[in-house]
């Protein structure tokens, strides 16, 4: 085939209905609704295939939506706001400056340790603030870094700009702003999207009503943090832009631009398989880039122990090559007109403005605080987050799946500069104990093969991931194939706990023959019925896909001796 005749060559239209047809005879006769449609937490459903047609019932709601956001947006590209530490005023200099050459490109400055301020050091500050813009994060005790304003020339004042997050009020140069919208702290107690789009915008009520409109909005920022689920997340950041859109001409105003501020949400970060952070900060930048953010910053992966310069070199870079490869900073809204986006977008933006009304109803944001109401409601889906998890519905890589149980675990905690974020809720936290626990018990294990290798592999695979995620490395016995050879391989081994893998009709054979001590369970999933009838003989339960694995994991140990 020439090149013209590709030219010239036309695939031929199919309808959703054909591709349906298509879908349901490959499933083989599994439900369309249940296998290839996604329910979210939220309780919107992600569809196998989004059409232009799917797209077209939106109405005007698309273009209305996609200018909301642009307009929101104005500029593309965002600032890479990397955290600096240091432990003095000087050293603190000295590494904002490096960082700003090495891709930084903003002052992030995180109050923690109530720095002393010469006149010198504000007077160097100053000069590179007229240049960069700020980012401060400030404690109630700890404003001697807001005298650097009055080193700034008056002529120069015009060009400082940023944010600042201070528990008190600030007096600051025009273009810096102070009222924070801050959603990360919904985020961190298991909080789901439309938690964090409808109470930004219960916020936003709350701020509004104090004073002139305009001259709260050109005060305000906002804060989110994203996390792992990339297109939910990316639709997250323009629902807000669509939904300020809609506040403002509820209030019969214009929509004036509001700067979002985005970091990696730490919920899904893990001390176990640190490295795996390293994916998802990447996969939660590329979210917060593609939905617009105006300045993100990247958590190391080792943020939950102790970073080291490395490893915030290394989330520095998780940006830059962002930049350099997606080439996405020269484009204003690079989502835009994707059919499954925009459908999600406008179902958060429906989602989410739908609950800031029910928080209204409820007394407003500070009321749904006071009350309990919203602790409870946010508390509800943590929950059910957790056991999608703890069954492995959602997976946790390194962590509750994949786990490799000889990897060091890395010890320590969050730094004291983000004491905030120790009461994070994070789905690993539970995964993290059971490894902890491991090393605190002597349990001996075991896998028993009573069947050929190549019947039993998949289930001796799956018992021995299943256990490697709580931090156990079980003996793996050759094929045994009568209930002596089992009761001797756990007498000669001393194992305290073991899962017999085998066909059902083997097991029925060996089972009733069992002499041992130990516990013993069954790879595969049995009814009631067999395991009330094995129960007799020493099998106690049965290990299989959708377990709940934190549970079941807890009593395995649990059977360990206590170690010296």
């Amino acid at each position: 085939m020439t090149i013209e005749s590709m030219k010239k060559t036309q695939f031929s239209e199919r309808t959703y209905e054909e591709w349906r047809e298509a879908a349901e005879k490959a499933l083989k006769g599994k439900p369309f609704e249940k296998t290839l449609k996604t329910p979210t937490i939220e309780g919107i459903t992600l569809e196998p295939l989004y059409t232009k047609e799917m797209l077209e019932r939106l109405d005007t709601f698309v273009f209305d939506q996609t200018k909301a956001v642009q307009n929101g947006k104005r500029l593309p590209g965002w600032f890479v706001a990397q955290e600096t530490h240091a432990a003095t005023v000087s050293d603190y200099l000295a590494a904002i400056k490096d960082d700003l050459k090495r891709g930084n490109e903003m002052i992030v400055y995180l109050s923690y340790q109530n720095l002393e301020w010469t006149d010198a050091e504000l007077k160097e500050l100053a000069e590179l603030i007229v240049h960069y813009p700020l980012y401060f994060r400030l404690g109630s005790d700890d404003n001697g870094i807001l005298r650097v304003f009055d080193f700034v020339e008056e002529e120069q004042l015009g060009h400082v700009q940023g944010v600042i997050f201070s528990e008190a009020e600030v007096e600051v140069p025009e273009k810096v702003r102070t009222q924070l919208i801050d959603t990360v702290p919904v985020h961190n107690a298991g909080g789901t999207i439309v938690h964090e789009l409808g109470v930004a915008l219960s916020i936003l009520a709350e701020k509004m009503d104090r004073g002139n409109f305009a001259a709260q909005a050109e005060d305000l920022w906002v804060r989110f943090a994203v996390d792992t689920q990339f297109f939910q997340e990316v639709a997250k950041l323009r629902a807000f832009r669509v939904l300020w859109n809609a506040f403002c001409s509820a209030y019969g105003e214009e929509a004036p631009a509001i700067p979002v501020f985005t970091e990696t949400s730490v919920r899904s970060y893990s001390k176990l398989d640190p490295y795996v952070n390293l994916l998802r900060a990447g996969n939660a930048t590329f979210s917060a880039v593609l939905g617009g953010t105006n300045a993100h910053t990247v958590h190391p992966h080792d943020f939950l122990t102790v970073p080291d310069a490395q490893s915030r070199r290394i989330a520095r870079n998780v940006q830059l090559v962002i930049k350099e490869e997606t080439h996405v900073s020269h484009v204003l809204d690079a989502a835009a007109g994707s059919y499954f986006i925009e459908t999600l977008t406008k179902e958060f933006v429906d989602a989410a403005w739908s609950y800031f009304l029910e928080i209204e109803a409820a007394g407003g944001y500070s009321e749904v605080i006071k009350s309990g109401w919203l602790t409870d409601d946010i508390q509800s889906k943590w929950v059910e987050r957790k056991e999608k998890v703890a069954t492995r519905e959602n997976s946790l890589i390194g962590t509750n799946i994949y786990a490799n149980p000889q990897e060091p675990v890395k010890e320590g905690q969050v730094a004291e500069s983000h004491l905030v974020y120790m009461s994070a809720k994070r789905l690993s936290s539970p995964f993290e104990k059971l490894r902890a626990q491991s090393k605190e018990r002597l349990l001996k294990a075991a896998v028993l093969h009573v069947a050929p290798l190549k019947t039993v592999k998949a289930q001796s695979d799956f018992v021995q991931g299943f256990l490697a995620v709580g931090g156990i490395e079980p003996l793996i016995s050759p094929e045994l194939s009568s209930a002596e050879e089992v009761n001797r391989f756990l007498s000669e081994n001393a194992i305290d706990y073991a899962v017999l893998c085998g066909p059902k009709e083997v097991l029925e054979e060996i089972i009733p023959a069992l002499n041992t001590a130990a516990s013993i369970d069954v790879a595969g999933k049995y009814g009631k019925d067999d395991l009330n009838r094995w129960e007799e003989f020493g099998v106690t339960d049965a290990i299989f896909s959708g377990k709940h694995i934190t549970s079941k994991l807890e009593q395995i140990l649990s059977l360990g001796k206590e170690a010296i």
